[in-house]
């Protein structure tokens, strides 16, 4: 039975608050495949502040992989140093050939090495975890998804080596005749984005207890936060105020070199003269409100659409999200959180900092793009850091 549709015909919740009462999942078929990417000593690089080098080199492979299947219509997870994705098995070779050129060139531009590995969900399956997908309809050029079970956390623990399981890696050297990575649609051109609350949290959250109906656990959390800083749409990390692109090398630089390969050359050059010229047409449409349109929308409504497709909430198996807050009300949450957690609720782990960060995907090919959005100065990876440590 042919099940390579099967994201794609899935019907969407209606919200987050469905998929949080298990309303929209479907079992992952035992066919597919799930890929994962992190990169190794993140916490060291981190650390040593190189938090944007780690956010981008963990979710370029992103993009690589869309420009295989097409789109970036499947279901793919941020976690601040690495990414998730669920796909068809129809895409093993090809992807695991791509993830090899893919690790090469973070090793070979910013000098970090991306860890990854592919699980069968049948493998999976064998072990006794289980793993649901459904999606959120966000915007018309973003569909988000989101994940049940212990499915996940699992794959994660098999491509770290906790768990001796059956796991597929990119072979050590990409094959000089395969297919290469291509970053096409992959953008980095924006400051980081102040926080208009004093502050931007990411917040990691997960279930002490996996036998829970649906995500009680979860839903109380996510409860609890909206009663101390209202509805999660009203405390948005991204204001369209606070939004502001260059193409200098300090912001648009990590583009330019993976778009070209390395941070020399004529590639390079040119790659940074057209990042200049978008960067400009950018600057003047919002300026003057001119209809200047490329890579499928207008770019006087830019800064409101990333705000629409932002991935800023996230359902994983744990609860993600980055808000906007003051720091009062970041301590009440975090109070509340530790009172669940001390009841058995839930465990967590946060990262605070005073403003967020930005990585675009747009597929030039097809209407989708997204933003990953994270705090600044470590982000899901420093907060997944604490969440380990209540483990």
């Amino acid at each position: 039975m042919d099940t390579s549709d099967f994201y794609h015909d899935l019907k969407p919740c209606t919200g987050f608050s469905a998929a949080l009462e298990g309303e929209c999942f479907e079992a992952v078929p035992p066919d597919w495949i799930v890929v994962a990417t992190d990169v190794v000593n993140s916490t060291d690089a981190i650390d040593a502040g190189r938090y944007k080098d780690v956010t981008v080199a963990g979710a370029i492979s992103t993009i690589s992989v869309a420009n295989i299947t097409g789109s970036l219509q499947f279901p793919f997870f941020f976690g601040g140093d690495g990414m998730t994705f669920m796909l068809p098995g129809l895409y093993r070779d090809e992807v695991l050939s791509v993830l090899a050129d893919v690790q090469q060139v973070v090793q070979n531009t910013v000098g970090l090495t991306l860890r990854a590995g592919m699980v069968r969900v049948a493998e999976l399956e064998r072990l006794g975890a289980d793993l649901r997908v459904g999606k959120v309809r966000i915007t018309d050029r973003y569909t988000q998804a989101v994940a049940g079970g212990s499915g996940l956390e699992l794959v994660d623990h098999i491509l770290k080596g906790y768990v001796d399981a059956e796991i597929t890696r990119p072979p050590e050297q990409p094959d000089p005749q395969g297919p290469k990575a291509d970053f096409n649609g992959f953008s980095c051109r924006w400051q980081d984005i102040p926080s208009t609350q004093g502050e931007t949290i990411s917040l990691i959250i997960e279930q002490a207890r996996h036998d829970d109906a649906g995500y009680a656990g979860l839903s109380t959390a996510q409860a609890t936060i909206e009663s101390i800083v209202g509805d999660i749409g009203a405390v948005h990390p991204l204001t369209i105020e606070a939004q502001r692109t260059r193409a200098s090398r300090s912001v648009a630089g990590q583009e330019a070199v993976y778009r070209s390969r390395g941070s020399h050359g004529i590639r390079y050059l040119l790659h940074r003269v057209r990042i200049w010229m978008e960067v400009t047409l950018v600057r003047i449409a919002i300026r003057t409100r001119v209809p200047i349109r490329g890579m499928g929308k207008e770019f006087r409504h830019i800064r409101q659409e990333n705000i629409q497709n932002a991935d800023v909430y996230k359902i994983d198996g744990t609860l993600k999200m980055t808000i906007a807050a003051t720091s009062q009300q970041r301590r009440r949450i975090t109070a509340r959180l530790e009172e669940l957690r001390a009841a058995g609720t839930i465990r967590y782990g946060y990262h605070t900092s005073d403003r967020a960060i930005m990585t675009c995907l747009i597929h030039t090919n097809h209407n989708d793009e997204v933003h990953f959005v994270d705090s600044a100065d470590g982000g899901y990876a420093v907060a997944a850091r604490m969440l380990k440590s209540q483990r």
